[in-house]
């Protein structure tokens, strides 16, 4: 199984937050966690098999946001291996694996 959690760098307000969970696309899962709050980060984790399709998805999202960064941490529950991603308008500034 794969978690993975997606947060923008920067304190966003509750609207932008709302309005980044839906263009992300992560209302559409039903194991998620968000919790929407004025003056905090964008932050939401699903669990799901496989984390191709997510990442890309969140990766072309980003192109709306252009002010704004966000990572994402791919997590193998089963070898608890992850990769994090920065993302920022539609590209990846920064990709690190790591073990354990």
């Amino acid at each position: 199984m794969r978690a993975i959690s997606v947060k923008s760098v920067e304190v966003l307000e509750e609207e932008l937050q709302l309005h980044v969970h839906h263009t992300f696309g992560m209302e559409q899962y039903t194991d998620y966690v968000f919790k929407t709050g004025g003056g905090k980060n964008y932050s939401a984790t699903i669990v799901m098999q496989s984390s191709d399709y997510v990442i890309s998805q969140v990766k072309e999202a980003t192109i709306s946001f252009p002010d704004h960064e966000f990572i994402l941490v791919d997590l193998d529950t089963d070898s608890n291996a992850s990769t994090t991603y920065r993302f920022k308008e539609g590209e990846i500034l920064e990709k690190k694996f790591s073990i354990g």
